[in-house]
């Protein structure tokens, strides 16, 4: 009765240890006359809502390289969120409020907010040159494109390896009594 009982919490415990969520990553780039860039975007799924709540963000525009992700409400009220699929053709795609992040250091430093308006989407710069604290507010109709990376994991998830062990010494259980009897 007791290995039973060991048993079924070595199965519970299994259960529990399932993975809930995890981040996915997507390429993105755009294109235009002023702006251009490129790079990867992490992001974490809303429940099963195909709304993503970007995390992170790399890259460079404009050749600068991208050095964090804006806070949400930041920048032209950013939400930092991409959808999938968006409003636009149904692609990947942010909304009218986009996604924030900064560009550059010292004096050089600039905020962009790549946003969805009207069926096109923009990019949108507080560039931040001398003196520190100038705004040089510029935006501009751009070309945009993001893919989603396909994942791919190798190593089990925990609860899997939990479970497929709990059936081995079940399997392990079951051989011992018929050798024992």
């Amino acid at each position: 009765m007791k290995r039973l009982s060991l048993a079924l919490g070595a199965l519970v415990l299994a259960t529990f240890c399932t993975q809930t969520s995890k981040a996915d990553t997507f390429n993105f780039s755009f294109t235009g006359s002023l702006f251009n860039g490129s790079g990867i975007i992490t992001a974490t799924e809303e429940g099963n809502t195909n709304v993503y709540d970007i995390t992170a963000i790399t890259g460079t525009t404009n050749g600068q390289t991208i050095t964090g992700l804006l806070g949400i409400g930041t920048f032209d009220n950013n939400d930092n969120k991409l959808y999938d699929p968006g409003n636009f053709f149904g692609n990947l795609d942010f909304d009218q409020h986009g996604v924030s992040y900064k560009i550059g250091t010292g004096n050089t430093a600039s905020e962009v907010n790549l946003r969805e308006g009207s069926g096109f989407f923009f990019l949108d710069e507080i560039a931040e040159l001398n003196p520190p604290g100038k705004s040089d507010n510029q935006a501009e109709l751009i070309d945009f494109e993001v893919t989603k990376i396909p994942s791919t994991s190798p190593v089990p998830e925990p609860g899997s390896l939990a479970l497929l062990g709990t059936g081995i010494l079940g399997a392990a259980g079951a051989i011992r009594r018929r050798l024992m009897a």
